[in-house]
């Protein structure tokens, strides 16, 4: 009997040990994607090519009204802001006449945007820099 108990707590260390190996090498050090908070950004995101299974930016929140809409983007890269502005303006550009794309760091202050772009259907892109 006692020889039996210790193989199954040896069998489940052993499973234990496997799982958090597997867990640790298959992913990369970047921390799961955020959760988007209503069903405009996750449309959003749901857009968005990955590169591999990892994430380059993710909308975090997102708001429309009279041909308006108003994204909030956490990315790893704030210096790509145009490229992602670009990524979510571009197959909503019939739907609105202007869209603000505000660019956070990731993990950092949702108070204060690193980059605002954007997008009006007479002015085209304009990038700010609130934050290097």
């Amino acid at each position: 009997m006692q020889a039996r108990l210790v193989w199954v707590a040896f069998a489940w260390i052993a499973a234990l040990v496997g799982l958090a190996a597997a867990l640790h090498g298959s992913g990369s050090s970047r921390p799961p994607r955020p959760f988007a908070a209503n069903a405009l950004a996750r449309s959003i995101n749901d857009a968005q090519p990955m590169a591999g299974r990892r994430w380059q930016w993710t909308a975090t929140g997102a708001t429309s009204a009279l041909r308006e809409m108003v994204v909030h983007v956490e990315a790893f890269d704030v210096t790509r802001a145009h490229q992602i502005a670009r990524a979510i303006v571009e197959p909503r550009r019939a739907q609105f006449d202007d869209i603000l794309v505000y660019v956070h760091r990731v993990g950092g202050s949702n108070a204060l945007a690193a980059r605002r772009v954007e997008w009006t259907a007479r002015g085209g892109y304009e990038v700010i820099v609130y934050a290097r």
